[in-house]
């Protein structure tokens, strides 16, 4: 009795948890407007006698609910550029470990308490360091009049002994990313130590080029 309720209660959900149960289950795509409206995981939301499938007019009320989520903040709308796409050409995906000397950042920070003066020493003012002088290295070591690397997140990490900073990327060939990690992120004040690592399958965001 109780999958039988929980299918009607599903069958009842309102448009706007049908799409957030709809990106759940489609996960590891990431889909724009029109692949979601086309999705499998939304259609089954919608069967009528066992045949899934929306009518115009239930397109028109997920596509109106899809905005309203996207307009008021629910779901972010952004743009990202397919690695794969013959236009981009970076499709292998990295990611760099970054280890913090914490001692010396204390210290520093210790000092800075004294006259408030300047950004905060912090892990976060490290980050922000380190993607500052990334674009700057990005425009200086275009590939051919190509991105030499596209950075796609930068973390934070609690609770790792082994580092305190993952930052991600995409690039074209390993080189481009052994040496951006040399050549910015290792010469940041407070970071003791790097480990790149290529990543030979993602399974996740952003690795969605094939479809």
């Amino acid at each position: 009795m109780k999958d039988s309720d929980d299918t009607a209660s599903a069958r009842r959900a309102s448009a706007s948890e049908r799409i957030l149960r709809a990106l759940a289950a489609e996960f590891p795509r990431l889909l724009d407007r029109q692949s979601l409206l086309d999705s499998p995981s939304l259609l089954k939301w919608f069967e009528k006698d066992g045949e899934p499938g929306l009518s115009e007019n239930e397109r028109q009320a997920v596509a109106r609910a899809l905005s309203r989520l996207i307009s008021d903040g629910t779901i972010g709308e952004v743009l990202w550029p397919r690695g794969h796409s013959e236009k981009i050409q970076l499709p292998e995906q990295g990611m760099i470990a970054v280890s913090v000397d914490l001692g010396s950042l204390r210290e520093e920070r210790l000092s800075w308490e004294g006259t408030r003066e300047g950004a905060e020493p912090s892990q976060e003012r490290i980050v922000t360091e380190i993607i500052d002088r990334s674009r700057i290295w990005i425009e200086e070591n275009l590939d051919g009049g190509k991105l030499p690397l596209l950075l796609t997140n930068a973390s934070i990490i609690h609770g790792s002994n082994a580092f305190d900073i993952l930052i991600s990327a995409s690039y074209r060939n390993p080189y481009n990313l052994l040496r951006y990690t040399r050549e910015v992120v290792q010469v940041v004040n407070h970071v003791a130590g790097t480990h790149t690592m290529l990543v030979a399958q993602n399974y996740g965001f952003p690795n969605f080029g094939a479809k």
